[in-house]
């Protein structure tokens, strides 16, 4: 009797045990989207993910970041449409022009100046649920340098708004000392399209 009462007590612990695993995955996974299961598949597990992101969590906490004034904040979104109008005709530069955006606004607000992925790392702890379509459009935008097989017209417009998703985010998480914060309008995240007239 005692025994099936230990292995009952057994079961029933490895049971919580498996559901608070799995409730702390779920909820990682709720806060870090894709990026967390992009962090257990490259670290190997769950456990390393998580250290991944704590040292990630670490690395931000230490940024001193800018924020951005009303003069500024007006320049990024000047060049931003700009660049946005500039799709229709040259949607490749555009999308290297995009890119280019994003990583200045980034260090002009103190990211690092370092490696790509190391902007990218300290990206995804303030802009989580962007930075997963920031890394397509990346992958879109260096297929359009490969002649073998270019991206298509409409995974180009797709990389265009993963791009605008991360830059609005990028110029809200900006909030100045001087007053309300001002966030950009939705333009950005209209779709340019390839469209030509009559």
């Amino acid at each position: 009797m005692a025994i099936g009462a230990i292995a009952a007590i057994v079961v029933v612990v490895g049971i919580i045990i498996v559901g608070a695993m799995e409730y702390d995955r779920r909820r990682k996974r709720a806060v870090f989207g894709p990026e967390f299961d992009i962090l257990v598949q490259q670290e190997g597990s769950p456990r390393a993910a998580d250290r991944e992101l704590s040292r990630r969590r670490r690395a931000y906490s230490q940024l001193a970041l800018r924020p951005l004034g009303e003069e500024e904040r007006a320049r990024y979104t000047q060049d931003w449409r700009k660049v946005q109008e500039s799709f229709v005709d040259d949607p490749v530069t555009a999308l290297n022009d995009a890119e280019a955006l994003v990583v200045r606004l980034g260090r002009f607000r103190g990211y690092p100046g370092g490696s790509h992925e190391e902007f990218l790392e300290l990206l995804s702890i303030p802009h989580t649920s962007a930075v997963a379509g920031y890394r397509d459009a990346v992958q879109v935008r260096q297929m359009t340098e490969q002649q073998t097989q270019p991206p298509s017209t409409e995974d180009m417009r797709q990389a265009f708004q993963k791009y605008a998703a991360l830059f609005d985010d990028m110029l809200a998480g900006a909030v100045t000392d001087n007053g309300p914060q001002h966030t950009q309008s939705s333009d950005s995240r209209k779709a340019p399209t390839l469209e030509t007239g009559p």
